[in-house]
């Protein structure tokens, strides 16, 4: 992905995640052994990019326990439309979500079939 807040720079990710707590946001440095994946991945696949990182940045991002999204209505205020659990990777399905999330604000039915997004895979999770 070209980097527009660094030009002249490529910007690599990895989703080399941790469970994080609260304590634990003081530190956003990344773990040696991430960094030494991406340039791994850099020295194998991307030849002539140097594979010494120039800026190293995490990010915190939220996920699910089975790493797919909640499309659906609060399971007690059915009013609230419920978009999250987006692993890192839902600005790439933004369009498709914010239609999907408006047609269940409007009471529409929805253009996609919604049964693995629903918010109840978790219920025996969440007790």
């Amino acid at each position: 992905i070209r980097a527009h807040e660094h030009p002249g720079l490529c910007k690599i990710g990895i989703m080399d995640g941790c469970v994080v707590d609260q304590s634990q946001l003081k530190d956003r440095s990344s773990p040696p052994r991430t960094v030494k994946k991406v340039s791994e991945f850099i020295g194998q696949c991307l030849k002539g990019i140097s594979t010494t990182p120039t800026i190293v940045e995490q990010c915190l991002y939220t996920m699910t326990p089975d790493e797919d999204f909640i499309l659906d209505f609060h399971p007690q205020h059915h009013n609230v439309v419920i978009g999250a659990g987006f692993s890192g990777h839902g600005f790439k399905l933004a369009p498709v979500v914010g239609k999907i999330l408006a047609e269940l604000a409007l009471s529409s039915p929805p253009s996609y079939s919604l049964s693995p997004f629903t918010i109840e895979r978790f219920s025996n999770t969440f007790r």
